[in-house]
Parts: structure tokens; C-alpha cells; sequence
């Protein structure tokens, strides 16, 4: 197959759970005799020399077809968040000439680059793959401070997605969210994990332990409250700070708020780099996931795979790596004293105890997460993909979202509609 990936970020850079979960996997697909092709699209990677990486192609979006596409954009200008992205994702299509000599192109949600896809004449079959959009990280970080920008940017999310041929997700949970949305069955395509098998390390912290940003979504604030009702037991948290609203940062609200609590039972150590994270990892006597939302979060399947004890939210995707009580440990993130009965639990653990708990862990993630496994799975449901028939583009949604560059596609050669959409706009207008 040839296979097109238009993402926000890849390797050789470190970035986030985007690279994480494609960095291991497209390589993999190279060598199983696909051929593979990246499109980074972002802001701060444009025009960059193309290059070849572990068998795969990478190119980057070149800063004139990003021009272009803003250029026909100007009706996004007070739409902070489409003005942003939208010219982005428009460019990487043109640059790619809408996919054309590829079987399949997937796109993330983030920075909306699935969307001219969903929307134009099909080139090639199109996938979403689902890493957490726009919509969804500024419903969960910014919950007081919502506006219509952002509300827009998740009407048009749920009317465009459910138009792609096929939408993967990386956890059960946010599968699960988007099908309730778009009504539409999502494939469950986890991130592969692969670290060296190590033995139990050497508890020395006796401290939990969360590796995350410092913010609202990650559950800091739930973290703070489940911390007020216990006396004795203390955490670390290793990530940057960021904006909690628009007057003051997570650890300035945190230490507002909860003066008791955090600087003396939950310890910020700000950002470490990978080295110093699995370390702390491996030194502590438990790892939290505190999240309120989280698509999936890889610091739980890495402690999992590390032997760690993890108390996980519901919420996050990795949950469903968890077995309540057998490889870790569950709990509602909308009720801070079930975490704070969770961490109670594991301080009562015997050495014995925590070591079953831990190769448990590792277990189901080494069987779980295993290249071989997700590769098999992901080849197979493309290949189901590439049987179905292609489809045609959506005016409406196309006539919403396009820049004014890209000319309407399968449009009537008689001019009827544009003729329909002046007499709409007369109605509009003048009631008639």
C-alpha cells in the first residue's frame, strides 16, 4: 500500500503523543513493504530539507502553499482558532495535491488537519486518527473561559468527522466519546510500546509520582483535594507549568487555592527530560494518573510496563490496560476521595503484593502494546478500508471551511449553483 500520514509532528523532533504513538509504528509499516510518506504540518517546521527516517519519507509543509492557503482565508480573521489552523491544514492538502497517488491518507485531529480531507473529492480512502482535537483540549482546559470560537470549532468537528472513511482512536474510552457524537463506529488502533524488559527497580522514593503538565485536564486540582484528606503520604509531580485561566498559572492557582496541600504534599519539580522521568519512575513507590480527560496517557502504560504500581482515573484512556485490584488500581476523577481511598490502598500494599501488582502490569501491556500485535491490526483495517466505494465531496461543508482559493469541486457546469446560492442569500436577506 502507499500510505500518506499528514501529522503535527514526527521524529527526528520530540514532541508529544503524536510521535510517540507513529514514531515506532511507520517504520514498522515501511518494513512490512508498505510505502510511507509523512507531511509534518505545523508552524514552526516549515520548509524544512525532506529526509528519510527508518525507511519512511518525511517532508514538511513548505511556507508558500501555507501563504496561499491564508491568503484565502481573511473570513476566518476574528476566529482565532480557525485563522490558526485552517490555512495549515489546506496547505499540507494542496501541497500533496489532495492525496493523489496514495491509497490511503490519514490525518489527526489536532490542528484540524483531517478537515479539507473530509470535505474534497477522494483521491485516496481517508483516515482520521483521533489524538485528542482542538475542540476537545479546550473543553477540558479552559472550562470557565469558553467562547464562540471554540464553540464552532466543535460543531464543525462532530458535522465533518463522521465523513471520513474510517476513524481510528487510541483508546476505548475516546472511541466511545466520539461515537456518542457522531454516531459512527470508531476501530481502536492502541499505541505501540515497546521498552526493555527490566526487573523490580529499587523503591527509594517514598512518594507517588505524576509525569504530566501541570494543568487542569491532567487533574491537579482533583490530585490537591484527594491529597486534603490524607495526612501521611506525599507526590511528586514532574511537568511544565501552564495557563490555568487568563490571570494566573497552574501552580500560582494551585498554590492559591490549596496552600496546605501543594509545596509540602504534592511537590512540583517542573519539567525533567526522558531520562530523568523514567528514573523517577522507576524510584517511586506508586504512579498517578489524575486525569479529568486524557486520550490515552503513555507515563501509565510506561510505569505499567516498568513494573510500577498505577492508580488510574477512569477518564484516561489507558484504563483500559487496567484490571481494578490486578494490575493497578481505578477510580472516578469526579470523586476525589476514591482516589485518596485508592492511594490509601497502596500504602497498605506488602513488598510481595506491589511486585505481583507490577508484573501483572507489565504483562498485560507487553501483550497489549506489542509492535507485531498493533501492526496486525492496523494492516488489516486498512485493507478493509480499501475495499469500500470512494466518496464524494460535501458542498455545504466544503463551502464553510474552504479558502477562497480552492474552487468548488463537482460544481453544476451550468452555474445553477451559484444562481441557488445568490437567491439563498437574497431570502436571507430580504425575506423573499
Amino acid at each position: 500500500m502507499k500510505l500518506l500520514y499528514i501529522l503535527p509532528e514526527y521524529l527526528p523532533d520530540s514532541g508529544g503523543g503524536i510521535i510517540t504513538f507513529y514514531g515506532q509504528l511507520l517504520p514498522a509499516l515501511a518494513q512490512a513493504g508498505h510505502e510511507v510518506r509523512v507531511l509534518v504540518a505545523n508552524h514552526q517546521s516549515l520548509d524544512q530539507p525532506e529526509r528519510e527516517i527508518d525507511g519512511v519519507q518525511v517532508e514538511y509543509l513548505s511556507s508558500k502553499f501555507i501563504d496561499a492557503a491564508r491568503s484565502g482565508c481573511g473570513r476566518f480573521q476574528n476566529l482565532p482558532t480557525f485563522w490558526a489552523f485552517l490555512p495549515l491544514a489546506w496547505g499540507a492538502y494542496q501541497q500533496v495535491k489532495g492525496g493523489e497517488g496514495f491509497d490511503i491518507v490519514e490525518a489527526t485531529d489536532w490542528l484540524m488537519l483531517y478537515m479539507p480531507w473530509v470535505v474534497s473529492s477522494r483521491k485516496a480512502k481517508v483516515v482520521v486518527s483521533l489524538h485528542g482535537s482542538n475542540g476537545q483540549v479546550d473543553w477540558y482546559s479552559n472550562p470557565h473561559e469558553r467562547n464562540f470560537d471554540s464553540d464552532l470549532v466543535r460543531v464543525v468537528e462532530v458535522a465533518t468527522l463522521g465523513l471520513a472513511d474510517a476513524i481510528h482512536a487510541n483508546s476505548r474510552s475516546n472511541a466511545k466519546s466520539w461515537e456518542a457524537k457522531i454516531n459512527k463506529p470508531i476501530q481502536v488502533i492502541p499505541p505501540v510500546l515497546e521498552l526493555p524488559d527490566q526487573a523490580n527497580a529499587d523503591k527509594s522514593s517514598p512518594r507517588g509520582l505524576v509525569v504530566g503538565r501541570l494543568q487542569n485536564w491532567k487533574g491537579a486540582e482533583v490530585l490537591c483535594q484527594a491529597l486534603e484528606e490524607i495526612s501521611d503520604i506525599e507526590v511528586d509531580w514532574v511537568g511544565a507549568d501552564t495557563a490555568w485561566n487568563s490571570s494566573s498559572s497552574a501552580s500560582e492557582y494551585l498554590q492559591k487555592n490549596y496552600p496546605n496541600t501543594f509545596g509540602s504534599k504534592l511537590i512540583w519539580n517542573g519539567a525533567l527530560n526522558y531520562v530523568e522521568t523514567i528514573k523517577k519512575i522507576h524510584q517511586a513507590a506508586f504512579v498517578l494518573v489524575p486525569s479529568i480527560w486524557d486520550v490515552f496517557n503513555m507515563t501509565a502504560a510506561e510505569a505499567m510496563l516498568l513494573r510500577s504500581v498505577v492508580i488510574c482515573s477512569r477518564a484516561a484512556g489507558a484504563e483500559m490496560l487496567i484490571t481494578d485490584g490486578l494490575n493497578g488500581f481505578l477510580f472516578d476523577s469526579a470523586k476525589p476521595s476514591q482516589l485518596a481511598d485508592c492511594i490509601r490502598k497502596v500504602s497498605r500494599l506488602s513488598l510481595q503484593q506491589k511486585e505481583e501488582m507490577g508484573r501483572n502490569a507489565r504483562d498485560s501491556v507487553f501483550n497489549s502494546l506489542s509492535k507485531s500485535e498493533i501492526l496486525k491490526k492496523l494492516q488489516n483495517a486498512y485493507k478493509t478500508i480499501l475495499v469500500t466505494d470512494l466518496k464524494s465531496l460535501d458542498e455545504w461543508l466544503l463551502s464553510c471551511i474552504r479558502p477562497e482559493f480552492v474552487e468548488k469541486e463537482n460544481s453544476n457546469s451550468n452555474g445553477a449553483f451559484p444562481r441557488i446560492v445568490k437567491k439563498i442569500e437574497r431570502i436571507i436577506r430580504h425575506g423573499r
